[in-house]
């Protein structure tokens, strides 16, 4: 137990396959741009997860946020904007300034221009950040509407297929249903996992069930049809959900609890070990995309977590602890101390 929230083993567990399976993402890419060939395992492993790998992020961030929503204003204000904005600021500044100063590395471009829009359009991976903050916010405001309302504007916007260009909207309306689901369907997605935990053999074996329904959609290249891509974003989350359950009962999760405990700082990080890892294996001569995407996957969780252990009780904890000049709650106490002085 933390002084939040209760920690819940397969929770963390999910959450930490998720970063895996986004840092995979931009590892595969990235090293086809590097290597010109395709990683030929990890680009079938990607395709497969694209239609959940996100759903299940944001359903996942949703289960514990009722209790944020009902929170006093100062509280969720300090833990669900000030948090995610220090963050977003801090690392799109870091991010934004290491591509600005090695300008020949990677398939982005910076300008001057990506420094005055940090507030408008996230820079790279750092949108799931601002995505969070619009959400709980959205779903602060609408916490006393119909849930039946809330979950047809949610639909509907996914349903609508908008496409600006522009970040913040287009993820918005893409990805908000799979917010709210979590948030409503929260019982219901502890007793799933409880029921699999419970029932390993049916758990298990609907879960690979869903996984081959989404492989079957996806690589029949379906996934397109927006109906069918909502569909395998949700059998994909609920597959994984209880087979990770059941993985995290038999305790044989703890590598991925482990990770999902401090996945915001591999999500925070992982992009620097990313790059410098594949820059040192293709001058090395490195030809293997699978191999290539293996080694610079793992050196993307790990290198995070040790900075972080190096690092927080260092002057630079910075990166990953927000300060407490940048928190309400110290502030508050500080007031309190001083009054009651």
């Amino acid at each position: 137990m933390t002084a939040t929230k209760p920690r819940v083993n397969w929770v963390d567990a999910v959450k930490g396959l998720t970063i895996i399976l986004v840092v995979m993402k931009h590892a595969t890419y990235g090293d086809y741009v590097a290597l010109h060939s395709m990683p030929f395992f990890f680009n079938y492993l990607c395709e497969f997860t694209i239609p959940f790998r996100m759903p299940l992020f944001f359903l996942v961030a949703g289960l514990f946020a009722e209790k944020a929503l009902r929170s006093e204003r100062r509280d969720f204000i300090d833990s669900k904007i000030l948090h995610f904005a220090y963050f977003y600021l801090l690392w799109s500044l870091i991010q934004i300034g290491i591509k600005f100063a090695l300008p020949g590395e990677g398939a982005w471009t910076i300008t001057w221009k990506d420094f005055a829009l940090i507030p408008l359009e996230p820079f790279g991976l750092l949108w799931f950040i601002y995505a969070l903050a619009i959400f709980f916010v959205t779903m602060r405001l609408a916490r006393d509407l119909p849930k039946v309302a809330v979950v047809a504007f949610a639909l509907a916007l996914y349903l609508a297929k908008i496409n600006t260009g522009w970040t913040l909207p287009d993820e918005f309306a893409r990805r908000f249903i799979f917010f709210v689901s979590g948030v409503y369907a929260s019982p219901f997605i502890f007793r799933m996992a409880s029921w699999a935990i419970a029932d390993m053999g049916r758990g298990l074996a609907i879960g690979i069930l869903l996984f081959a329904g989404v492989g079957l959609i996806v690589f029949n290249g379906l996934g397109d049809i927006r109906g069918l891509e909502l569909l395998t974003g949700f059998m994909g989350a609920a597959g994984t959900i209880m087979l990770v359950a059941i993985l995290a009962a038999r305790g044989w999760a703890r590598p991925l609890t482990y990770v999902g405990a401090r996945s915001l700082y591999v999500f925070l990080a992982f992009f620097l070990p990313m790059a410098a890892t594949r820059i040192a294996l293709v001058r090395l001569g490195f030809e293997n995309g699978d191999a290539v995407t293996l080694i610079v996957l793992a050196m993307a969780i790990a290198m995070p977590l040790l900075a972080f252990r190096i690092l927080e009780h260092s002057p630079l904890s910075f990166l990953f602890v927000r300060p407490q000049a940048f928190r309400l709650h110290a502030t508050r106490r500080n007031a309190e101390a001083t009054a009651s002085a």
